[in-house]
């Protein structure tokens, strides 16, 4: 009910249903804000626990560790594990897919692969390690050109494979 009331000397302008209605609508603004926080800490939006997957067997011949959610143009890393025995003669010939490496911006592998080799398919890198009765990991660093659905696959050259999806938000 809309109106003017009196209070001692002073006339207020009143309009309870639609303050009402404000307050049923900052409510529901609150708990919009509270599930977008919530959704951000558990890695829906970004990083973070339900982000974190794993593509292969952890202790197989070759795992790797990434995010399921990146962002487009934020860093970003692939974590490959080479299990123990997997290289040849202290050599392992790691592969990407042609179309991942090309959608990805490589900014830095580490350790430095002794050779890149480019082919239609994918792209080959090798690798050198001290001791290949251990178990190695591999960093790539890159951040995404593009945005959306990102399938990829990674594998050792004569061995295993593993294949997984991203999703890169905007």
């Amino acid at each position: 009910m809309s109106g003017l009331m009196r209070i001692g000397d002073l006339q207020v302008h009143q309009d309870l249903p639609h303050e009402r209605l404000e307050w049923k609508l900052e409510r529901v603004g609150w708990v919009v804000m509270a599930l977008a926080l919530l959704a951000a800490l558990a890695g829906l939006l970004g990083p973070g626990p339900l982000s974190r997957a794993t593509a292969g067997q952890d202790g197989s011949p070759l795992w790797v560790q990434y995010n399921r959610l990146a962002r487009y143009q934020a860093p970003e890393s692939l974590q490959v594990h080479i299990g123990p025995g997997a290289a040849r003669g202290g050599t392992i010939r790691v592969w990407l897919s042609r179309e991942y490496v090309r959608n990805m911006e490589l900014n830095n592998i580490d350790p430095e692969p002794e050779s890149v080799e480019v082919g239609p398919e994918r792209s080959t890198y090798t690798f050198n390690l001290s001791d290949s009765d251990q178990p190695s990991i591999l960093m790539f660093r890159f951040e995404a050109n593009r945005f959306g659905k990102m399938p990829a696959a990674l594998g050792l050259e004569g061995g295993p494979q593993v294949a997984f999806t991203q999703f890169i938000y905007p």
